[in-house]
């Protein structure tokens, strides 16, 4: 599980405590952008392999034997992928919902709403309610987090805010559009269904 814990900050200046959200914004999204292409670099080599094996084998030369074998270790390689793109996103999830925070926080002191000290102090709060929201397997930290210090009402007004990446003017996506992970993961579900229905079938032709 990825390492949501970060240092406890104490920056006395209010101009220091503005670079560093404006530096650490920065920092968490072009974290999140590189995790984001190892996903998808990962998942199309991935499937390009899987699908050259799969050709390859149909050809039968090799027999049902070698075949067991082969969708066997594919199939296992898919289960541990799905794992590797869990972790993957984990990250993926902490560097937004960072960037996201630190935007909310430089919005509210900009607006004059929020003081450095509150703001300090809402920083350290969130880092520590995500990090459990992460532990107790809650489905969106994030939102939790914002719940968990902020209250029900407020803490989803403020993630709504936040969800705007203020300082990069990034637009929030709709409910109920599908996130890319949503089709990542239909794809990877898919090669597994697939290889477990060849498995399926080459045991039966060994067998009978």
């Amino acid at each position: 599980m990825a390492d949501t814990k970060v240092k406890e900050i104490s920056l006395p200046l209010e101009d220091e405590f503005r670079s560093f959200i404006e530096s650490n914004i920065s920092e968490n999204l072009n974290h999140a952008r590189h995790v984001e292409t190892e996903i998808h670099t990962f998942t199309g080599i991935y499937m390009a392999v899987v699908a050259g094996v799969l050709a390859f084998d149909f050809t039968g030369k090799l027999g049902t034997s070698f075949g067991l074998i082969v969708h066997s270790v594919i199939l296992g390689g898919g289960l541990l992928a799905i794992l590797l793109l869990s972790r993957w996103y984990l990250a993926f999830d902490t560097f937004m919902a960072y960037a996201e925070c630190l935007s909310y926080l430089e919005e509210n002191l900009l607006m004059g709403r929020m003081d450095v000290n509150s703001a300090e102090t809402m920083w350290n709060d969130f880092v520590a309610a995500f990090g459990q929201a992460v532990v107790d397997g809650e489905e969106k930290p994030k939102n939790s987090a914002f719940k968990a210090i902020l209250g029900e009402e407020n803490g989803e007004a403020c993630y709504s805010s936040a969800g705007r990446l203020f300082a990069f003017d990034i637009p929030k996506k709709s409910k109920n559009s599908p996130r890319t992970r949503d089709f990542v993961f239909g794809f990877h579900g898919v090669i597994l269904i697939a290889i477990g229905i060849i498995l399926v079938r080459d045991l039966y032709n060994v067998i009978f």
